[in-house]
C-alpha cells in the first residue's frame, strides 16, 4: 500500500507590521539583484531557509566543540553576558 504524498496547504502566519516591512525590503533588494520578480512569499521562504541553515550550523559548531571537549557557544555566551 502506498503512501499518499504529503499536502501542499498553505499555512497562514501573523507577523507584526515591522516585520514584513523588513520582509518586503529584502524581497525588494533580491528583485534588484537577481531581476525578477520576488512575491513576499518566496521572500519569506528565502529566509526561513536561510535561518534554518543558519541554525544547523551553529548547532553543529557547538556539538563538534563540546565532543572535542570545549566549550559550548550557550556557555561561551551566559560567561561573557553575551
Amino acid at each position: 500500500m502506498s503512501t499518499p504524498a504529503p499536502s501542499k496547504n498553505p499555512s497562514a502566519i501573523r507577523l507584526p507590521p515591522e516585520l514584513l516591512q523588513r520582509v518586503d525590503h529584502y524581497a525588494h533588494q533580491l528583485e534588484a539583484e537577481l531581476h525578477v520578480s520576488v512575491s513576499r512569499s518566496d521572500a519569506i521562504r528565502r529566509l526561513i531557509v536561510l535561518g534554518l541553515e543558519d541554525a544547523e550550523d551553529i548547532r553543529d559548531a557547538e556539538q563538534a566543540l563540546h565532543e572535542d571537549g570545549g566549550v559550548t557557544l550557550a556557555a561561551a555566551k551566559a560567561e561573557y553576558g553575551l
